[in-house]
C-alpha cells in the first residue's frame, strides 16, 4: 500500500499583541499538535491573558484554510506556533517623592501554522487471479527443489 505524505500548511500572523513573548510561548506550546477546534475550547478556559489573541489567531488560520483550500475546519491540526519579540512601549509609574519609575511594555508577534491533513491514497490490490498464479509458481518452485 502506498500513501502520499504531502501536507498543506496555512500561516496566520498577528503583530503587536500586548503580552510578552515568554508568557505567550507558554500558552502556544500547550496547543501545538492539537486539533484547531479543540485548541479553541482549551484556550477559552485558560486563565492566561495571551489566550484571547491566540483564539483570534486560530480562527484567522481556520478561515484562511477554508477560503484558500476548501478544507474542513474540523480536521485542521496546529502544526507550529511561536511568539517573537515585538516593539517595546516605554511607560512610567510615579514613584516615591514624586520621582518617575520607568518600565517597558513588551509586545509580541505571533505566528501560527495550521496543517491540512492529506487524504490517504491507497493502491488498489492485485486481482485475485494474479495472486493464485503467483502462489502456484511458488509451489512449483519449492516442489522442484525438494526432489
Amino acid at each position: 500500500m502506498a500513501t502520499k505524505n504531502t501536507k498543506q500548511l496555512v500561516i496566520a500572523k498577528a503583530q503587536h499583541v500586548l503580552s510578552s513573548p515568554r508568557k505567550t510561548n507558554l500558552v502556544l506550546k500547550a496547543i501545538v499538535g492539537r486539533n484547531a477546534q479543540l485548541a479553541i475550547k482549551q484556550l477559552t478556559v485558560t486563565s492566561k491573558r495571551a489566550a484571547k489573541p491566540i483564539i483570534q489567531l486560530i480562527k484567522q488560520a481556520i478561515g484562511n484554510a477554508v477560503s484558500q483550500f476548501q478544507a474542513s475546519p474540523d480536521k485542521l491540526i496546529i502544526d507550529s506556533a511561536f511568539a517573537t519579540k515585538g516593539r517595546v512601549l516605554k511607560r512610567a509609574h510615579i514613584g516615591g517623592r514624586g520621582k518617575t519609575k520607568p518600565y517597558e511594555r513588551t509586545t509580541s508577534h505571533l505566528t501560527l501554522t495550521v496543517r491540512i491533513p492529506a487524504a490517504k491514497v491507497v493502491a488498489l490490490p492485485k486481482p485475485a487471479e494474479a495472486k493464485v498464479e503467483e502462489v502456484a509458481k511458488k509451489v512449483v518452485k519449492t516442489t522442484k527443489k525438494s526432489k
